[in-house]
C-alpha cells in the first residue's frame, strides 16, 4: 500500500529530530511531516474512490460493485458533487483546484455513497474508530501553510484534548507525548491513518 510507504519514510523523519536538533530544523522537519502526512491520506482517498469507481477487488479477494449509472468521467462526477458549477477545459479535463478536500473523511464517504458502493457500510464504520487526526491534523496543517496568529491559536488550542498545555507551539505539540501514551501525538496520528487504511482496504 503506497499510503502505508509513505508514511514509514515520514515516521522515519519524525524519529530522527531529537532534544538536541537545533529548533529551526525541528520545526521545518516537524512541518514536512505534518503536511505530506494529509497529502497522503489525500492521496489514498482519491485513490480508493477512482478503483472503487473502477471496480477494484479488496484484501480479502472481494468485488467492489457500484449502482451509479456507467460514465467514464468519475472525477468529474465527484467533483461536481462538492462545486456544481466546475466545469472541464476544452479539453475535458479538469483542474486538480476543483477536486474535492480529499482528505476529508465526508467527502471519501459520500463519493462513494453516490457511486453505490458495495462496501459503503464497512466504509463508514472505518472512520468511527473515534480517530483524531482526521479532526486535528487539518488544523496543523493550516498553520504550517498560513502562519499567523489565528492559525496558532488554533492549533494550540487542540493542546487539551490530549491533556496538554495550550502554551505549547504547534511543533511543540505534535512531538509532545500524551499522558498514557507511548507516542509523540504526530506519530500517533500516523498510527490512525494507518488503521484505519487497513480497515477500508480489509472491507
Amino acid at each position: 500500500m503506497a499510503l502505508k510507504w509513505r508514511l514509514y519514510r515520514l515516521e522515519n523523519r519524525l524519529k530522527s529530530v531529537s532534544t538536541t536538533t537545533a529548533r529551526p530544523e525541528r520545526d521545518m522537519a516537524v512541518a514536512y511531516v505534518a503536511m505530506e502526512a494529509l497529502n497522503a491520506w489525500a492521496m489514498f482517498s482519491r485513490s480508493f474512490y477512482l478503483s472503487c469507481a473502477l471496480g477494484t477487488v479488496t484484501e480479502r479477494d472481494r468485488k467492489v460493485a457500484i449502482t451509479a449509472a456507467p460514465t467514464a468521467d468519475h472525477m468529474g462526477m465527484a467533483i461536481t458533487q462538492f462545486k456544481k458549477s466546475a466545469k472541464p477545459n476544452s479539453a475535458g479535463q479538469w483542474h486538480r483546484r476543483d477536486e474535492p478536500a480529499w482528505h476529508d473523511p465526508n467527502v471519501l464517504m459520500t463519493v462513494c455513497k453516490n457511486l453505490g458502493c458495495s462496501i459503503q457500510t464497512q466504509l463508514v464504520s472505518s472512520f468511527t474508530l473515534q480517530q483524531s487526526v482526521f479532526n486535528d491534523l487539518p488544523v496543523c496543517r493550516n498553520f504550517f501553510a498560513h502562519r499567523n496568529e489565528s492559525s496558532s491559536r488554533a492549533a494550540r488550542n487542540i493542546a487539551p484534548r490530549y491533556t496538554l498545555p495550550t502554551y505549547l507551539s504547534p511543533c511543540d505539540l505534535l512531538l509532545s507525548v500524551s499522558p498514557g501514551s507511548s507516542t509523540s501525538v504526530l506519530l500517533s496520528w500516523m498510527d490512525e491513518m494507518n488503521i484505519t487504511a487497513e480497515f477500508i482496504c480489509k472491507a
